[in-house]
């Protein structure tokens, strides 16, 4: 009867240890490579060209086994990223003018709209 209880005591240190390993990710192996990260355009749910402040509050990124899927999240960083640096280089190039425009002296009427 010991040698039983001994057995099923084993079987079930074995168990939870493979469950404590396949958790923590300590066996290698055991899940498939994740997929290379999809271009901006293959986010489902996000529309092309610029995005408005409503659009990336609706944004919903799809939970994978661990938390969210990184390639997807990284793929939308990257892209507010790169829209955001070209609103900041339009919004330098639109003061520069009004800087040139103030500057000028007699040309004060056009920006005061007189």
């Amino acid at each position: 009867m010991e040698a039983m209880s001994l057995l099923f005591l084993l079987i079930g240190v074995a168990v939870i240890g493979g469950v404590v390993l396949l958790a923590t990710g300590r066996v290698h192996g055991s899940l498939p490579e994740p997929d290379p990260a999809p271009e901006p355009a293959g986010l489902d749910g996000v529309p092309l060209g610029e995005l408005s402040a409503d659009e990336i509050d609706q944004v919903r990124i799809d939970q994978a086994l661990r938390g969210y899927r990184m390639d997807e999240v990284d793929a939308l960083v990257d892209r507010l990223s790169a829209e955001v640096s070209a609103r900041d280089a339009l919004l330098a190039e639109q003061q520069a003018e009004i800087d040139r425009l103030r500057g000028r002296g007699g040309d004060e009427g056009l920006l005061q709209g007189t």
